[in-house]
Parts: C-alpha cells; sequence; structure tokens
C-alpha cells in the first residue's frame, strides 16, 4: 500500500465522504507537484518528464 491507499483508509476512518475524500486528494496532489516544481527551479534542475534534456520548450505571448 502507498501513501494514497493509506490517506484514503484515514479518510474513511474519519467518516469523510467520497466527494470530500477526493477532493481533499486532488487538492494536496496539486500542492504536491507543486512544491516539487518550484524545489526543481530554485535548484537549476527540470521537471519536464522525460524529454531529452537539450530540448528547449517555446512560448508564443
Amino acid at each position: 500500500m502507498n501513501i494514497d491507499g493509506a490517506t484514503a483508509v484515514i479518510f474513511c476512518e474519519l467518516g469523510c465522504p467520497a466527494k470530500l475524500a477526493r477532493g481533499l486528494f486532488c487538492l494536496s496532489r496539486s500542492v504536491g507537484i507543486l512544491a516539487h516544481a518550484y524545489e526543481q527551479t530554485q535548484q537549476g534542475g527540470r521537471n519536464k518528464g522525460p524529454t531529452p534534456p537539450d530540448y528547449l520548450w517555446t512560448y508564443d505571448s
């Protein structure tokens, strides 16, 4: 069992309705990925998945 399963058990034991538990799960995962992305930018790292390191993103304004 991973942390997601353990969290589901905790929410169930606390009596959270399934829709609320799912919302809390999505919120916590969103905060986690934002924190990880911020950490990566502070360290000069990449948070772009399995793309080649020489590939540069371009953005249109």
